[in-house]
């Protein structure tokens, strides 16, 4: 078994346990349905956020163990983790310095308080648990991330 396929189940578990609905920290009370937000560019080059609410069925996922739900099937190839400053982003938010994301990937908060920033104006406050999909690759205009007041990490899945 390749560590493709041994990493995939596992966070894609980490993503249906961590138990947050359209990034804004609020439980899911119903584990047959996943919320996150996605960071999108639109034609014009500028991003935007949209809520995705994936449906998710009942599988035997590792008998003996009772079925848990399980969603869409997103191809993956790493996952690894990054670690933030205290602050980090908060002088790119004060200059308007905008920036794409290097490659489509899910961003997993795992401690701290991420905010993003489209282009739109839009902000979205990140809280541990949180699970977002930054799709604003080159050319399109990006966001800005800003880190709170505590040192933050996430898990990246491309």
């Amino acid at each position: 078994m390749s560590w493709k396929t041994k990493t995939l189940p596992v966070v894609f578990g980490l993503i249906v346990l961590s138990g947050s609905t359209a990034s804004r920290g609020e439980e899911s009370r119903d584990p047959s349905h996943f919320t996150y937000a996605r960071l999108y560019c639109a034609p014009d080059g500028n991003t935007h956020f949209q809520d995705v609410t994936v449906d998710l069925r009942k599988t035997d996922f590792a008998p003996p163990a009772p079925p848990i739900h399980i969603g869409s099937d997103f191809a993956a190839s790493r996952a690894f983790f990054g670690g933030f400053d205290a602050g980090w982003g908060a002088r790119d938010l004060e200059n308007r310095l905008n920036h794409p994301t290097p490659a489509t990937q899910f961003g997993i908060v795992l401690q701290g308080i991420f905010s993003i920033t489209t282009t739109d104006g839009g902000t979205r406050r990140l809280p541990p648990g949180s699970v977002f999909r930054l799709e604003d690759t080159s050319p399109c205009k990006g966001h800005i991330t800003v880190v709170g007041d505590q040192p933050g990490f996430l898990m990246f899945v491309r």
